[in-house]
């Protein structure tokens, strides 16, 4: 990874330094189980090889030679280590194991360690949500399906539903790393042609490990494949979040805005600008989660009992998923932290929907005052298209000249308040509409019920409180007691 993207946490666990030391951590985990069953070496010549290699730690310069020059990686390290045990010790060394053996537990205990990581952070990003769906629990906005508003929800709805959906995504986390439970040091085609299955139950409890029966010489990467499906899938949530923020943010009336510092430059070109850059950059770092969760997913794939295909792929993509979804939890949890949000925006975008925010209750409604279901569907869609439909002719400008002028037109000619659906369909104030197929009649014939139903007062409050948020939210409670626990 880059060093733009990258975490230090996460580097710590897959630099060199410290792979080689879980590796003479596995060596060592055999050694004494060898020495605990008694088998061929003794407990005070485990303790002398355990001793002089803490007093010599790994050098690495020297290994990565040693690797050059042999091409094969253990056996570099092999050698490296030998040279500070005992000669008379050395044959103890990686006795009766293969590369793998070595490998698995340390190479399952980075992705252990990774994961914490990502845990912490995702934690942190929770609470963050669980305050702003608190924080924002009466502020009532337009929820929007298809890109169009839609029916009326709090903010701290949309904050509850981005919390519920980041835990699903966790959940599945949480459910594949149950997969590292286990390793393997069963050989080089895992039917114990070194080590008996007794030293190997010894030595990967020491590791913390079960072991995996019925591997080759690697572990199944069946195993492993859910989890990077798990991170990638946690990515993918967070992108949709990212996503919704950015629609929120685009320019003519935000709902919500990214942090922007006072020194923050947007565009190059125009000073105006607040770019979107953070929650844009989840779309990328989303598609690379994908790529390197694919690539790890074909590693299942191996000829036989052993191939090296997989290698390349765990040494790259794993550390680098690994950047990149510790990122994503980070920046997200900045984004949230800092999101400016509009309520008065919201409040417009609510007025100027005309009432439509409330249609499907208002056709309910209409059917429980004695319309049937055709009419009350219909009498709210054409009230709908009639709140939207201009009362004056719109020309297109024909000339420069002539856009000069309406840019410089007072506004207030274009633009009158809103009539709502609210009173249009309760005063019996529908009009035909040329984008719809009701006759004059028909629409006459809705205007003298629509009346006479209302002028009955227990039906105009009926219908006047399905507009307001204390109707309409007031199921929201339900969400915040099951997510939240709140009252």
């Amino acid at each position: 990874m880059i060093d733009r993207y990258k975490y230090i946490e996460i580097d710590k666990i897959w630099l060199d330094e410290n792979k080689l030391l879980l590796w003479q951590k596995t060596e060592l985990a055999v050694l004494k189980a060898r020495a605990h069953l008694g088998d061929g070496i003794s407990r005070e010549e485990y303790e002398r090889i355990n001793q002089s290699l803490k007093e010599n730690p790994a050098n690495i310069k020297w290994w990565k030679a040693k690797d050059e020059e042999i091409h094969h990686d253990l056996n570099a390290f092999i050698q490296e280590r030998i040279r500070f045990i005992p000669k008379e010790l050395q044959k103890h060394f990686h006795q009766g194991m293969t590369s793998y053996d070595t490998e698995e537990p340390a190479f399952a205990k980075m992705v252990k360690d990774s994961i914490e990581i990502v845990e912490r952070y995702y934690f942190e990003l929770e609470k963050v949500l669980e305050e702003m769906a608190m924080k924002y629990r009466y502020t009532i906005m337009n929820g929007r399906t298809h890109g169009q508003e839609a029916e009326m929800q709090s903010f701290g709805k949309r904050c509850l539903t981005w919390l519920q959906d980041l835990r699903i995504s966790f959940e599945n986390l949480k459910k594949s790393k149950e997969n590292l439970r286990f390793s393997k040091l069963s050989g080089a085609i895992g039917n114990y042609g070194g080590i008996t299955p007794a030293i190997e139950v010894e030595a990967l409890e020491f590791l913390d490990f079960k072991p995996q029966y019925g591997v080759t010489q690697i572990m199944p990467r069946e195993l492993y494949a859910p989890i990077a499906q798990g991170l990638s899938q946690l990515v993918a949530t967070i992108n949709k979040i990212a996503l919704t923020i950015r629609l929120g943010a685009r320019s003519g009336r935000p709902i919500n805005q990214e942090p922007f510092t006072k020194k923050q430059t947007g565009s190059s070109a125009m000073p105006h600008k607040k770019n979107t850059i953070s929650t844009e950059q989840m779309e990328g770092m989303c598609r690379m989660a994908k790529a390197y969760a694919m690539a790890i997913m074909e590693n299942i794939q191996t000829w036989e009992e052993r191939a090296i295909e997989q290698s390349c792929v765990e040494r790259v993509f794993w550390p680098d998923l690994f950047h990149v979804t510790t990122r994503v939890l980070k920046v997200m949890k900045r984004v949230l932290e800092g999101l400016v949000v509009y309520p008065n925006n919201m409040l417009q975008e609510i007025h100027e929907s005309r009432g439509c925010y409330a249609s499907s209750h208002a056709k309910e409604i209409l059917k429980r005052l004695g319309f049937d279901f055709n009419e009350a569907y219909r009498i709210v869609q054409l009230a709908a298209f009639n709140a939207f439909e201009s009362s004056r002719e719109e020309e297109l400008p024909k000339s420069f000249d002539e856009a000069d002028k309406l840019i410089t037109m007072d506004i207030d000619v274009f633009y009158k308040k809103p009539v709502s659906i609210r009173e249009m369909i309760s005063k019996g104030k529908l009009k035909i509409s040329l984008q719809l197929s009701a006759t004059k009649e028909e629409v006459q014939k809705w205007n003298n019920k629509l009346l006479e139903v209302f002028r009955n007062p227990k039906n105009l409050e009926l219908w006047k409180n399905i507009f307001l948020p204390s109707y309409l939210l007031r199921n929201e409670s339900t969400l915040y007691s099951r997510i939240l626990g709140i009252i």
